[in-house]
């Protein structure tokens, strides 16, 4: 049987900050049902990054999420507002046109085959916002996860970087019709993002990530709502307003919520 794989004091945080911005923006702006598009992990436990809706939503619907998972948000109270939806072609999904107020996915879109079309299919599904949340090429550990990909052999398997660029989606976003009404950062801690170690570590067990065993501190505390010192400490300093260019090289995520503009 393999040994679970813990979730690193990073992704808590990383949890914790996406999870903060998912809330806030869900209570401001009245989102009741939510379309994770699709609810895969990234070196992470899968279907729970939605979890910031918990408190707010009536209806998540999880794509081609992993229900062993379902322990994760029972912890929270919310198990009963989760639909978990298998689509053979995520591109092009039979869930019904504008039936979801937030369609959103995780640092999915850069290794996505077809990003045109994701958006453009998340288009059709939301009735108002659509969100792409992605790892941020500005961040300084990202050119040095690239260098250590490069110097161990193991090819990128990140996918297309421009998508991991906010003013290259923002773009792609206005090219399909679509608003930005909210971008930034989030996950803005002191420390680089992932340099890579971990990365190659993790490639070399040559696994399927969604199919790993994981465990994750992260929904237990968000249950208490409980965190450790360290966490709201870090996350005082992330709300600290500073330049874009500065907040660029600490942030680990960036952000782009669009809003579709023939919405009445």
């Amino acid at each position: 049987m393999p040994t679970p794989e813990k979730e690193v004091f990073g992704v808590i945080y990383e949890r914790y900050s996406v999870g903060k911005k998912l809330a806030a923006f869900g209570k401001a702006h009245g989102i009741k049902t939510v379309l994770e598009l699709p609810a895969h992990g990234v070196k992470a436990m899968p279907s729970v990054y939605s979890l910031g809706f918990g408190g707010c939503a009536e209806e998540i619907t999880l794509v081609n999420g992993n229900q062993k998972y379902r322990s994760e948000w029972k912890k929270i109270g919310a198990d009963q507002k989760v639909k978990w939806v298998e689509q053979a072609d995520i591109l092009h999904t039979t869930l019904p046109t504008a039936g979801y107020d937030f369609v959103w996915n995780f640092a999915y879109i850069p290794n996505c085959p077809d990003p045109d079309q994701m958006i453009e299919e998340m288009k059709r599904l939301s009735k108002k916002y659509v969100a792409l949340f992605s790892v941020n090429a500005g961040n300084i550990g990202f050119p040095i996860h690239r260098m250590v990909h490069k110097k161990t052999g193991i090819p990128w398997t990140h996918g297309d970087i421009r998508y991991n660029k906010r003013k290259f989606i923002r773009k792609k976003m206005q090219e399909h019709g679509l608003k930005v009404v909210d971008a930034g950062f989030v996950d803005c801690p002191v420390w680089p993002d992932s340099i890579g170690f971990r990365d190659v570590r993790l490639h070399r067990m040559n696994v399927d990530f969604n199919k790993m065993d994981w465990e994750s501190d992260y929904p237990q505390m968000l249950a208490n709502n409980v965190f450790p010192a360290w966490v709201k400490a870090v996350y005082l300093v992330e709300k600290f307003p500073m330049p874009a260019p500065i907040k660029s090289i600490h942030s680990h995520i960036n952000y782009t919520i669009a809003e579709k503009e023939d919405v009445q």
